[in-house]
């Protein structure tokens, strides 16, 4: 199972914020009679958007390099993470190092069903996997398949 992080509903509530938040400002420019002052050969309205346009753009950057940085495979024998685009950071959790594992969602979690998991692992290691889809579906296959050890037979030569 392959999982790359879930920004799509992280998108939408960060663009209701920007947007909310924008309304409010461009109101109260209006109501205090600020809206159509200039200042630098722009009304400060136009500048109060300008500002919160790159705002979210910065916000959704940051989501695109997220989801670009961060892969997540479970496999039979391990959870592997790798993390990076130019510099590649992989490495894999197994089951015999597997300790604890804990699902967060915040409210708009909840309504949008994504959510972080942190995978604890015997020696203090901690491995956060952000924004996956389903988070309580996926720990409960992480735990069946990391709750378990696995066994290797080998030929003795």
């Amino acid at each position: 199972m392959v999982r790359k992080t879930y920004i799509i509903p992280a998108l939408i509530i960060r663009t209701i914020t920007v947007i909310v938040l924008a309304v409010l400002f461009l109101w109260l420019e209006v109501y205090f009679g600020d809206a159509s002052a200039g200042f630098l050969g722009f009304e400060v309205f136009a500048w109060t958007l300008l500002i919160f346009g790159f705002v979210w753009l910065i916000s959704a950057l940051q989501l695109l390099i997220l989801r670009a940085t961060n892969r997540y495979v479970l496999r039979q024998d391990g959870l592997e993470v790798r993390r990076g685009i130019l510099r590649l950071h992989s490495f894999v959790v197994t089951p015999s190092g597997f300790g604890d594992l804990s699902v967060y969602q915040s409210i708009g979690g909840r309504i949008f069903n994504y959510g972080n998991l942190t995978v604890n692992s015997q020696g203090e290691r901690e491995t956060k996997l952000f924004l996956v889809k389903s988070p309580f579906t996926v720990a409960d296959r992480m735990r069946d398949i990391m709750g378990k050890p696995i066994v290797r037979v080998q030929d003795h030569i």
